[in-house]
């Protein structure tokens, strides 16, 4: 694929072939202030590599100044590879891309969105020094379409900096849900779908066939929506009938959780929409600071998946337990996989099943503080960001040291 490339000169090739991984492992962040990217450094830190940040975006272009930093850092800095989170700080033009390839620096970029949302409208140029780490595996396939040549499953975790506490038979609340209602998302899909009101239609049937499935949306749109829906659509229009779907799949997931659960005083966090829902609402509890100990002093902490995920957890499976939290989850094929589910880990199939298992964990202290210490134990000895960061280097050591 032609494109834009910076020339290397002879004596800067000199300087840039510096042996990768020939000693403590060197990362280059792209800093974006996503969740991750102060967890990534304090895990480096444990792990005993040197780190270096540079100011990067995941929407919007990056200033002249952030580009010099990033090429002058390079330079100074020498890392063994770069990090950085759903492709953000990559170009249109894909010259960030060919000048790491031209360098030879392996470029990790860590997807925990589906990929077809985040590079729906782009060439993304594949070079031999570009890895695509993703938390779900069912998009593997999808990246290899693309033209990936290094795809890495690598799954979410825990920032124990962050998410540390020991369980406690003491709540404050008996259950609650943390997170937004998903309502101004699904919204704000609707209405940039409004100008075309068959494609609304076939979206609202297909909730009602029952067709709108995690096995479905993980294959595409075109497995959900009929194919003359979508023919002549724009690659604007396509993403948000994508947007729109998962929204609304997952507004109404949360919704019918939250209202399932609302005769037993369940307690929303979020955003103001969840007050029109159910009684008992508030605020959004802050990642970084608070929600921690608002995961320990809940008796029950419920949670539902997104629709995008279509075998792996997200967040609160590794964060609550972590923070001595007592987590019950919808069922997720890859739970066997990352906990032993007998010991664990506490899921559910259908919120009949989910109401039955919070009252009896409610009543049964000792065994709900049993299921938190294995789990927290797995947590902190195989999915924290340090195991993350670990299997990433042995990833590419193998591939890309020297």
């Amino acid at each position: 694929m032609a494109g834009p490339r910076l020339q290397i000169t002879p004596g800067m090739r000199a300087f840039l072939d510096y042996p990768k991984f020939a000693g403590p492992t060197r990362m280059l962040v792209l800093d974006t202030n996503y969740f991750f990217d102060e967890s990534w450094l304090r895990a480096a830190a444990r792990l005993g590599w040197d780190t270096a940040t540079v100011p990067s975006v995941i929407v919007g272009s990056l200033t002249r100044e952030h580009v010099a930093q990033l090429f002058t850092t390079i330079g100074e800095f020498k890392p063994d590879f770069i990090l950085g989170s759903n492709y953000a700080g990559m170009d249109m033009q894909n010259m960030f891309a060919r000048f790491f390839e031209d360098a030879r620096i392996p470029h990790v970029s860590w997807f925990t969105d589906t990929p077809r949302m985040i590079l729906f409208n782009r060439e993304v140029y594949c070079s031999p020094y570009g890895v695509a780490a993703t938390w779900e595996r069912a998009y593997i396939p999808h990246f290899e379409a693309l033209g990936f040549r290094h795809i890495h499953y690598m799954p979410l975790a825990t920032d124990p900096g962050l998410f540390d506490g020991e369980p406690t038979d003491q709540y404050v609340r008996p259950v609650s849900f943390v997170g937004t209602s998903m309502t101004e998302q699904a919204n704000e899909a609707w209405q940039k779908l409004g100008h075309l009101p068959d494609v609304v239609a076939a979206i609202h049937d297909a909730f009602d066939q029952g067709r709108v499935t995690r096995e479905a949306f993980a294959d595409g749109i075109g497995a959900i929506l009929p194919a003359d829906i979508l023919e002549l659509r724009s690659s604007t229009e396509l993403r948000n009938i994508e947007l729109g779907i998962v929204y609304e799949a997952t507004r109404r997931a949360r919704t019918a959780m939250a209202l399932h659960m609302a005769p037993y005083g369940v307690e929303v966090r979020g955003d103001p929409d969840w007050a029109a829902i159910v009684p008992n609402a508030g605020g959004a509890v802050a990642y970084h600071t608070d929600l921690s100990g608002y995961y320990r002093t809940t008796g029950v902490n419920l949670n539902t998946t997104s629709l995008q995920m279509r075998w792996t957890v997200n967040q609160r499976v590794f964060d609550c337990p972590a923070a001595g939290g007592f987590l019950i989850t919808d069922r997720q094929r890859d739970l066997d996989e990352l906990f032993d589910p007998e010991t664990e880990v506490v899921s559910y199939e259908s919120l009949d099943e989910l109401e039955d298992k919070v009252l009896y964990y409610l009543s049964h202290t000792r065994e709900r503080l049993e299921v938190v210490r294995r789990a927290k134990a797995r947590i902190l000895a195989h999915h924290t960001h340090d195991c993350r960061l670990r299997t990433l280097e042995a990833y590419l050591c193998e591939r890309f040291a020297g």
